[in-house]
């Protein structure tokens, strides 16, 4: 895919515009097999983490899990390059083929020499080693997949399923403990990785053409329906992709303002300049710099007041455990709102307006969480931070999927995935380190202003107020 184009007009050579399309069962049983996946691995994580805290304690059980978490972070660009060499849709087989071979290890270990804490975490570093691969290869095989038509709500209906599994995990986890403790949570998530694997191959029948055929060094399907015509120039080079509704007026087919052509390293190249390669095109692009930009200030703005805020709200308004978890379905309400609404009325021509309206709501109800009184008060912020999260996330995730250069769409894709799994424990420190120095309050203010930049970067760059999906 090579970028937007208008409705109506024709597209130029080499342009995915068709695909299968939601209705089609393939990308439907295709974005359920996810959420599936991600339900097994939600109540992988519950037990993980509460096995881990019964042996060693709180405040070591949070360094041995974060320490567990490192593979991701350290390995994401890695992955993303090498899902641009390969392929997405063998990288994701691979990974989850390889996640549930961890998973049935994980199953006979905790057999014959019992569930220890050692074994435990190796297996999630194990998961979190091959989950680097599988998520660039996601993000990359959905834009291929997908016409532009229909990209956000098939994004949508993705991180809703995936939103969904990950939500009822919890429970799930807790019912399995009961019946056949570890090992049976282990065998669950094993057979939950197998069918995410068959669902990725399952897909490719439904049009997206195999692997096998593919250019050598070129990613699945990035021949396109027209073959070798959609490489760009006699230098082989694949243009960013201009959309005939980009600011400037830039017609389908010609790179928008800023853009610039992608030259792919040589086959022989390292992963250092493979992964250079992919930073560059960041850089290079004005509208993906912009992009990736407000993608790292909105996720550090909610990952702590989300992720730890829930908890450090419950205890300022005395409602302990039980609080905690009434906020967190708050915000899993509001997400599961925000992503039927981008499914039902997804955000074609409007995103740029999404973009806007989106971060002055999430500055909103940061701002309104720190002045709230009680815990009644502070369901309603945390169901709009949750709805907002949701609608502006799935918007910029289909513009980095819409506007990476294809060659490197993996490498990219793996930029937005470091910024937003590295917020998480990023924003867990700061927002611990904000309320013991200025309280709960101040802190949230501060979180606040940083969702306020955002607003400032998107409001005052055209290429992301006027940006179009359609």
């Amino acid at each position: 895919m090579t970028g937007g184009t208008a409705t109506g007009s024709t597209a130029p050579t080499g342009t995915r515009t068709g695909g299968p399309g939601l209705t089609n069962g393939g990308y439907l049983g295709f974005a359920l097999a996810m959420g599936l996946s991600a339900l097994g691995d939600a109540a992988w994580y519950v037990t993980l983490a509460w096995s881990v805290t019964a042996d060693t304690g709180p405040a070591r059980a949070g360094a041995v899990l974060a320490l567990a978490s490192l593979p991701r972070l350290v390995t994401l660009l890695g992955a993303g390059a090498v899902v641009d060499s390969i392929g997405p849709r063998r990288v994701m087989v691979g990974a989850d083929l390889a996640r549930c071979a961890v998973m049935v290890l994980a199953t006979a270990g905790a057999l014959a020499l019992g569930p220890g804490v050692p074994l435990l975490v190796v297996a999630a570093a194990g998961l979190s080693l091959f989950g680097a691969f599988f998520i660039p290869a996601s993000g990359s095989l959905r834009a291929g997949l997908l016409p532009h038509s229909q990209l956000v709500r098939g994004n949508a209906l993705y991180l809703g399923a995936l939103r969904g599994g990950q939500a009822a995990g919890g429970p799930l986890g807790g019912v399995l403990m009961a019946l056949g403790g570890i090992p049976l949570v282990a065998a669950v998530n094993a057979v939950t990785f197998a069918i995410s694997a068959l669902a990725v191959l399952r897909v490719r029948a439904r049009g997206v053409p195999d692997p096998r055929s593919a250019t050598p060094g070129k990613p699945d399907g990035a021949d396109g329906p027209d073959g070798d015509a959609a490489r760009g120039g006699p230098d082989g080079a694949v243009p960013t992709g201009g959309k005939a509704d980009a600011p400037g007026g830039a017609t389908a087919g010609t790179p928008g303002r800023g853009a610039a052509a992608v030259h792919p390293a040589a086959p022989q190249a390292s992963l250092a300049a493979r992964i250079g390669e992919g930073l560059r095109a960041v850089a290079a692009e004005p509208r993906l710099r912009a992009v990736i930009t407000v993608i790292g200030l909105t996720e550090f703005a909610g990952a702590g007041p989300i992720n730890i805020g829930v908890a450090l709200m419950a205890g300022r308004n005395g409602s302990a455990a039980a609080g905690a978890g009434l906020l967190l379905t708050a915000f899993t309400v509001g997400a599961a709102a925000g992503f039927l609404l981008s499914l039902v009325w997804p955000a074609r021509r409007r995103a740029g307006r999404v973009l806007v309206l989106g971060t002055v709501g999430q500055t909103l109800c940061l701002g309104a969480l720190a002045w709230a009184p009680s815990m009644v008060a502070a369901l309603a912020p945390y169901v709009g931070l949750g709805f907002v999260s949701a609608l502006v996330g799935t918007v910029l995730v289909s513009c980095v999927q819409r506007w990476a250069p294809e060659a490197v769409r993996g490498r990219v894709v793996s930029i937005q995935a470091l910024l937003i799994f590295g917020a998480a424990p990023l924003g867990n420190l700061v927002i611990g380190v904000l309320v013991e120095w200025a309280g709960m309050t101040w802190a949230l203010l501060l979180h606040a202003l940083v969702a306020l930049i955002a607003v400032v970067m998107v409001a005052f760059t055209p290429l992301l107020r006027e940006a179009r999906l359609d």
